[in-house]
């Protein structure tokens, strides 16, 4: 089974929500997954924005409720902005308290998010299997694979997520299936 899964689903809302979207975090550590980074790409730095309790509540109500009976998603905003980078990559990494997440992309243009297994003893990534993401398209993907994105240089890339701390990918995506959302 592919980490990922594109749905046919709108996002209820656009990009404008960024404005009463708050920083919540902003992740700059490096994982043991991307300590070898190739000198010609740039990391980008990525951020998490809340959202006000009336917009969170209006994105998790657009999910079935088979699938909120394995759990209620969080919802909140991923911010990466490609800026003054020749290669801008968001490393290869694993998302922590985060199994899975619904994405729906704001923005985005072509950006391609690239899956890996991790080779213990040598310690390296092989690439298994990417897809590229639109502007308007929603995904499930895994989160809890190593993953990184190749991002376009000088454009935002904003993407509305309903992330899984307890539930796997193979149960929101079991759950989807049976509720006619595959």
């Amino acid at each position: 089974m592919k980490p990922f899964l594109k749905l046919d689903w709108k996002a209820p809302f656009g990009a404008e929500i960024v404005r009463w979207a708050t920083l919540h975090h902003r992740f700059g550590k490096k994982q043991k997954y991307n300590k070898q980074l190739p000198d010609d790409y740039t990391s980008v730095p990525t951020e998490s924005l809340s959202l006000p309790e009336v917009f969170a509540s209006q994105a998790i109500a657009v999910v079935p409720a088979a699938v909120r009976g394995l759990e209620i998603p969080q919802a909140f905003l991923i911010r990466m902005a490609a800026t003054d980078a020749f290669k801008p990559l968001l490393p290869a990494h694993v998302d922590y308290n985060r199994t899975c997440g619904i994405n729906f992309y704001l923005e985005a243009g072509g950006e391609t998010t690239h899956y890996y297994d991790w080779d213990q003893a040598s310690r390296t990534l092989m690439e298994t299997t990417s897809f590229e993401a639109s502007q308007g398209d929603c995904w499930l993907i895994d989160t809890s694979i190593p993953h990184s994105v190749s991002l376009k240089p000088n454009q935002q890339r904003l993407i509305l997520t309903l992330s899984f701390t307890k539930a796997s990918f193979a149960q929101v995506s079991a759950c989807l299936g049976e509720a006619g959302y595959v």
